[in-house]
């Protein structure tokens, strides 16, 4: 396969849904304040062609995207064969275009009966999930050949069973092991699905990673805090699939161990989400024993979404991806920006630690821009501006981005040196 040189979007992200656990979520008022829900997001539901008919102009031939699982399967144990068919010709027009089709299973939304029936704390969940898969994997094998089966499960756990800021709303440390268990059972059995309709496809979980930073250098607690966040937050599914041994342990909450021999054969690649980095500190309150917050010591200027621009820690978790054994796919890395001079830079930054590592023995198989068009970003709502398109929510038109322009002669770059072994120079 050659060097994959994409952007990735989520269905529920870009084009909305009529019903699923985020549109309730929503309609609780339980976003940010002041954060506008989904609605039909980008509008790509209705504009799908055309949007993805921009993909050779920017010099992609890869793109990475969602089914939404509300819509496929809207009932249990039914299945919507129109929206299997929507998704299949979706597929069959990526083939026209020449671009590698890499389909996303789970991207944090649920069909609300999912809920209903006691959600990831109930075992039968990994049947009906790998079932779901199965019946996706029928309807476009064997066009795609890479399956993303879990997006940032480490994420979803925390902010869904720790947090309670995004459904289901839990917080509970036993509630979180059980669904992280089931969760990552669900991605081996969806993995054999599979592999049960078209052996030569691969799947992977798309892991999104953090670089940590003590925020007090010289506290010896606040270092502890970075290693024990590292170990979490990074490291746990690097070791889960490089052994199929499963630690999970939150400061003050609890520690849960536990093996999952099908792990380490159910994955082809390792994906990383890199976006930045935090910097831990000590509060030593009641219930917290430690808190997070993003630094600007570079004055390059935090992001919409308050995040630090840190391109030195893409890298550190590449080479923390690479542990597990596996190639490693980068399945999302962006910026929220307004300015797209900021935007330009970051690519940049990034393509060139990228180069490096590939240089120096990171096997990194490609490369996903987060993302084609601006989108809905879950709790922040439709304020941040991820796209290499803009799209004006009330008219729902795109505009290109000089961002874009970037982005493809970084792709005749890596692809190139991919095919020719030679180095890569970033372009001005």
């Amino acid at each position: 396969m050659t060097f994959l040189w994409g952007v990735a979007t989520s269905a529920y992200q870009i084009e909305g849904a009529l019903e699923n656990d985020w549109t309730e979520w929503e309609r609780a008022g339980r976003l940010k304040a002041g954060a506008e829900g989904c609605g039909e997001a980008a509008g790509h539901r209705r504009r799908w062609e055309a949007d993805l008919a921009l993909l050779p102009s920017i010099g992609a031939n890869a793109y990475r995207f969602s089914v939404e699982w509300s819509r496929i399967e809207p009932r249990c144990g039914e299945f919507d064969e129109a929206a299997l068919a929507l998704e299949a010709r979706r597929v069959a027009f990526l083939g026209r275009l020449g671009i590698e089709p890499v389909v996303t299973l789970f991207h944090y939304t649920h069909p609300l009966w999912f809920w209903r029936e006691g959600g990831w704390e109930n075992p039968r969940s990994v049947a009906w999930f790998a079932r779901f898969a199965g019946r996706v994997a029928d309807a476009l094998s064997p066009r795609v050949r890479l399956w993303v089966t879990l997006n940032e499960p480490i994420v979803f756990i925390l902010g869904g069973y720790l947090g309670g800021v995004i459904p289901p709303g839990h917080r509970s440390f036993a509630r979180s092991a059980a669904a992280l268990e089931n969760l990552l059972r669900a991605h081996a059995e969806a993995a054999a699905a599979i592999r049960a309709t078209d052996s030569s496809a691969r799947a992977l979980i798309a892991h999104n990673m953090l670089d940590f930073a003590p925020d007090r250098p010289g506290h010896p607690i606040d270092r502890r805090l970075v290693s024990e966040g590292e170990a979490l937050y990074n490291l746990s599914l690097v070791e889960a699939l490089a052994t199929g041994k499963v630690r999970w342990a939150f400061p003050a909450e609890g520690r849960r161990v536990f093996r999952l021999p099908e792990l380490p054969a159910s994955a082809g690649y390792f994906g990383v989400n890199y976006y930045s980095r935090v910097h831990l500190r000590f509060r030593g309150l009641p219930g917290l024993a430690g808190e997070f917050f993003y630094r600007d010591p570079h004055r390059r200027g935090l992001t919409q979404t308050g995040w630090e621009i840190h391109p030195e820690g893409f890298e550190r978790v590449l080479r923390g991806a690479a542990q597990s054994g596996l190639p490693v796919l980068v399945t999302e890395n962006g910026i929220a920006t307004v300015d797209d001079r900021v935007r330009r830079d970051f690519l940049r930054e990034h393509a060139l630690v990228l180069a490096h590592a590939q240089r120096t023995g990171v096997a990194v198989h490609g490369y996903f821009h987060w993302s084609l068009l601006d989108n809905f970003e879950w709790l922040e709502g439709l304020r941040p501006r991820f796209g290499l398109y803009e799209v004006d929510y009330s008219t729902l038109r795109r505009k290109r981005r000089p961002s874009a322009d970037l982005f493809a002669r970084l792709g005749q770059q890596f692809t190139r040196a991919a095919g020719d072994g030679s180095s890569f120079a970033s372009p001005a």
